[in-house]
């Protein structure tokens, strides 16, 4: 009786503790949201918030193909990919309509990046050049064959495809999230640009790995594991 006693009383304490988390949490959310529309977005903070979520919803995409059953050994990758990237673009999304912007830029380039506060670099001016001259607008985004070649693969060669595509991706996304860490002027965009670049440089290091393990595997003539990871 005792101890069942002590059981229901360290249940209401953990339900009481979250309880309280919960409120503090919501009241935090609450002033983030003030803050957010207290401060009008830059020209900066909107281009990256606009131009992140549609390279966002690529990556998502292709994740979820690598999570439709079939299989794989990057389940557990691409489950991380999508759950990440779900989460930040809901968070851009929300700073989009407290300022009153559209989701989808106006335009197809990325001119918000030559407003930072110092002259483009060499760096940044090759990597504005490359989305110029993509198809897509941005450099790193996966064009339709692209897509429509990871939907048919199966096996190896899919998940080959994936982590080549999803490479190029993240190696596109991070300058542009390199520059909003930088130049934003909300502090919760700096904050979530400077996470985009270290969760993605870490999954560049991560991927190439993966790569190079495959690479290493077919020149040795062996079939890779596909792992428990669907």
């Amino acid at each position: 009786m005792v101890a069942r006693r002590s059981l229901v009383i360290a249940v209401v304490l953990v339900l009481a503790g979250l309880a309280t988390l919960a409120v503090q949490q919501q009241l935090a959310l609450r002033s983030t949201r003030a803050e957010l529309a207290a401060v009008a977005g830059s020209p900066i903070d909107v281009g990256f918030a606009q131009s992140m979520s549609l390279h966002h919803q690529q990556a998502i995409a292709m994740s979820k193909f690598m999570l439709d059953g079939r299989p794989t050994g990057l389940g557990r990758l691409a489950q991380t990919i999508a759950d990440a990237q779900i989460a930040e673009l809901g968070q851009m999304y929300g700073w989009l309509r407290l300022w009153n912007q559209p989701f989808v830029p106006p335009t197809r380039g990325m001119d918000w990046m030559l407003l930072g506060s110092e002259p483009p670099d060499a760096a940044l001016s090759k990597y504005l050049l490359d989305c110029s001259r993509s198809p897509t607008g941005m450099t790193g985004l996966a064009t339709p064959d692209q897509i429509n070649r990871l939907r048919q693969l199966e096996g190896t060669e899919r998940d080959r495809h994936f982590l080549t595509l999803m490479l190029a991706h993240h190696e596109g996304g991070v300058p542009m999230a390199r520059f909003a860490a930088d130049n934003g002027r909300v502090a919760a965009v700096r904050e979530l640009a400077a996470r985009v670049v270290m969760e993605q440089s870490r999954e560049i290091d991560m991927i190439q790995r993966m790569l190079a393990i495959l690479a290493q595997q077919a020149a040795d003539g062996g079939t890779p594991a596909s792992g428990a990871s669907k």
